[in-house]
């Protein structure tokens, strides 16, 4: 009986440096992949901070539009019921549900509140401009040409996110 010796030779196989090559390759495409990773979670971060700020801000000038389009118009004196004003702060009269109301929208600190109460926080800065029905700037909030209001409200988010809101709101007769 003839025995048939397997020569080891003969046998393909891997040798110990093209597979140490081919890990390294492996390694550089999963580092290569996780910064593209990395970059897709910061872009979802970012965009989710900036969308919670227009909230915020959308929230805040949609309430401050609600109140100054209900200030009040004093016929005899052909003027707003504006009574104090300046570029951080109006105090007026209002009309809600039939009974006149004296409200103050002001900067306190990092908040803007109405009555005290907190619109929003986290204000880098907030200003009131009074303009006539042109949209000039006239002289002060208690200028009898005063008929339209602007405001401007920049947030400060987070990791350094800074905003800057503007809308005008013209008075209602």
């Amino acid at each position: 009986m003839k025995k048939d010796f397997i020569n080891i030779n003969n046998h393909r196989g891997f040798t110990l440096i093209e597979i140490i090559v081919a890990m390294t390759i492996m390694g550089l495409l999963v580092l290569l992949g996780s910064f593209g990773l990395q970059s897709a979670v910061d872009g979802y971060t970012l965009a989710r901070d900036n969308a919670h700020l227009s909230q915020k801000a959308q929230a805040a000038l949609d309430r401050m539009a609600i109140e100054f389009a209900s200030i009040t118009f004093n016929g005899a004196q052909s003027r707003y019921n504006i009574i104090t004003g300046n570029n951080s702060s109006l105090t007026y009269t209002a009309n809600f549900g039939g009974a006149d109301e004296n409200h103050t929208i002001a900067l306190g600190g990092s908040q803007v509140q109405l009555d005290n109460i907190p619109l929003t926080d986290i204000v880098g800065a907030f200003q009131l401009t009074y303009m006539n029905s042109n949209g000039a700037v006239v002289g002060g909030a208690v200028d009898p040409a005063v008929r339209i209001i602007g405001v401007s409200l920049t947030l400060n988010g987070p990791n350094g996110i800074t905003r800057i809101f503007n809308t005008r709101v013209a008075l209602q007769r």
